[in-house]
């Protein structure tokens, strides 16, 4: 508690300088001009339309359906007007709070110490996050993350009660699917704030199996094959399932129509050479990694020519492509392979199947505890010889 604490004190002194700034850029067409944050409007309405106050299934709407934020911005107006400075504490306490929730996030991952506290210091200082704090409509993405954040941490709590794991007991067997649905319900809150929200359906499959569970690729094909651990398949599937139908929903509340951007708004969207289409998205993530590592070009907007499209094979920047997903790929197969924990006591060395213990404690399968629900042989050399029971 002690290092969620002093990292997100650290995000709010950090933007307390922001409460005296005024609205500036987008802020006026979505708090100004909106006619859904007035109090004669009625509320539902915010359901109905998108970020920016126009109908979602207006021709020339923009299809960013983030009601949750936008019924922020109301209350917002209904508690203090048009001061900006109210707008800016709510993005400041947001902000905190997510600071808060990823530290505890990074404890789970890395344990407790100093690792956990530098990644929660980095998270609240990055500059990266300025123009989600600074900027009132960068709620969307503050709030966004909230409910993300929330929501994994409530499926890596269901994972830690799902029967075949140490901490697992009867008992706990129905507050394990508390905790899942709790964990659907918070990523379906995370895309109504923004679009983007949803993903966190993925990670948590992804954390399930190569974090939780430590499987390999191969591990997971014979997982699905012989319908080993059925306890992990039904998480997976419902996250799968889940994610299919917010997404189908969320299809249809649009009018069944994808948004539709001007030349401006995404220049290579709208390139009529597939080629300069190709080159400019597979660049814009190795672009986006670039800005995590070395922030020093930030913008509140993207669009137009902010960022030059790539139209020859000869452009320098396709080696910056080019490293960060050979970069990626590496980092995938030594981060998601299987890792084996060797414990060494009186001359013995047992090898546990991919179960990882940190910091003396682990809420995955040991050996002693392996039964149906492992999903490969237990492994023991003792005195130079090697046993295996399945």
């Amino acid at each position: 508690m002690i290092e969620e604490l002093v990292c997100s004190s650290v995000a709010l002194v950090l933007y307390l300088n922001t409460l005296g700034a005024d609205f500036c850029y987008d802020d006026s067409r979505v708090i100004k001009t909106n006619q859904d944050l007035l109090p004669e409007t009625p509320w539902t309405n915010i359901f109905y339309d998108d970020f920016w106050g126009t109908l979602l299934t207006h021709s020339g709407s923009h299809k960013s359906y983030r009601p949750l934020c936008t019924l922020s911005f109301r209350l917002n107006h209904a508690l203090g007007g048009l001061e900006p400075w109210g707008y800016h504490l709510v993005n400041v306490t947001l902000h905190a709070a997510v600071t808060w929730l990823f530290t505890g996030l990074s404890r789970l991952l890395l344990g407790e110490g100093r690792w956990a506290l530098l990644a929660g210091l980095l998270f609240a200082s990055h500059p990266v996050h300025t123009e989600a704090v600074a900027g009132v409509v960068g709620r969307a993405d503050v709030g966004a993350g909230l409910f993300f954040l929330l929501s994994l941490l409530c499926y890596a709590r269901h994972c830690a009660l799902r029967p075949g794991s140490v901490s697992a007991h009867w008992l706990g067997l129905p507050q394990c699917w508390v905790w899942l649905m709790a964990s659907l319900v918070l990523a379906a809150g995370s895309m109504l704030w923004k679009e983007q929200g949803v993903t966190v359906l993925a990670v948590s499959a992804t954390y399930d199996l190569f974090i939780f569970h430590r499987l390999r690729f191969r591990q997971v094909v014979d997982l699905i094959h012989k319908r080993k651990n059925l306890g992990l398949l039904l998480s997976v599937s419902l996250l799968a399932t889940w994610g299919a139908v917010l997404l189908a929903v969320r299809l249809y509340w649009m009018g069944n129509k994808p948004p539709s951007f001007s030349n401006s708004d995404n220049p290579a969207a709208d390139s009529p050479s597939f080629l300069t289409r190709t080159l400019t998205f597979l660049y814009l993530p190795a672009a986006n990694m670039w800005l995590l590592l070395c922030p020093d070009t930030l913008s509140f907007d993207w669009s137009m020519d902010a960022l030059p499209l790539l139209r020859t094979y000869t452009d320098w920047r396709n080696l910056h492509t080019i490293a960060f997903y050979v970069g990626f790929l590496l980092l995938a197969l030594v981060g998601l392979r299987d890792l084996t924990k060797v414990r060494e006591s009186n001359g013995k060395v047992h090898v546990s199947n991919g179960k990882l213990n940190t910091n003396g404690h682990s809420n995955h399968l040991t050996p002693e505890h392996a039964s149906s629900e492992s999903l490969g042989p237990v492994k023991s050399v003792e005195n130079g010889t090697k046993t295996t029971a399945c």
